[in-house]
């Protein structure tokens, strides 16, 4: 699910552009994504919440170095459009959210008050961060790909202005669908580009909405 190279081009398994650059880290940034989504759901949701917040908190946080590793990577490669978006990833979700979330389940068990709009405002820059890339990507992103960074774009940015109170609570039930839509997205993704990485065809993914 990279978005430079959304097709992952046969030629990127070439003898020649192996010798000349590291390996994609896609696959793996994209299993991490979709991983920490469905940890959000499983927040929206209602199946994590009070002490077990600790737990997702230290997830995300253990996430934060292959996070980082992984923009590294892409960095390397030359490949400034998902070396920027995955850093951005690894400060919000590893390690703001990390930090926010740990430090709110740490309070849920030692009975302090924490205010749980702390991460509010990173979401929402972070989920208006994403329009750019898709912006600039529009004529090479695959639609397996397009749908997930858009459903991700709108799942961050309403859960923060929920947060904030600005929407209602109501809008929950369609921020649970959109990060579901992420997960799902993000996996076939995932998994098509295990696939392709191997040398295998992979599985369709549609081609670019435009054009």
């Amino acid at each position: 699910m990279i978005l430079k190279e959304l097709n992952h081009s046969k030629t990127e398994t070439g003898t020649s552009e192996k010798q000349e650059r590291p390996g994609d880290p896609g696959p793996a940034l994209t299993f991490i994504f979709t991983m920490l989504t469905m940890e959000f759901w499983g927040i929206q949701a209602g199946i994590f919440n009070g002490p077990t917040m600790l737990s997702v908190g230290l997830v995300q946080i253990a996430c934060f170095i292959p996070y980082l590793i992984g923009a590294i990577l892409f960095f390397i490669r030359g490949d400034s459009v998902n070396g920027n978006i995955f850093l951005i990833f690894a400060t919000l979700f590893g390690g703001v959210g990390g930090f926010c979330n740990t430090m709110i389940g740490f309070g849920n068990i030692m009975g302090w008050p924490i205010c749980t709009q702390m991460t509010a405002l990173p979401y929402i820059l972070g989920g208006l961060s994403i329009f750019p890339v898709l912006w600039v990507n529009r004529k090479t992103a695959d639609k397996v790909t397009a749908i997930c960074y858009l459903a991700a774009a709108f799942f961050l940015s309403l859960s923060g202005l929920v947060s904030l109170n600005i929407l209602s609570g109501s809008w929950n039930a369609i921020i649970q669908w959109l990060s579901l839509t992420v997960v799902i997205t993000g996996f076939y993704s995932c998994f098509n580009g295990l696939l392709v990485c191997g040398g295998s065809r992979g599985i369709p993914v549609g081609k670019p909405f435009y054009k």
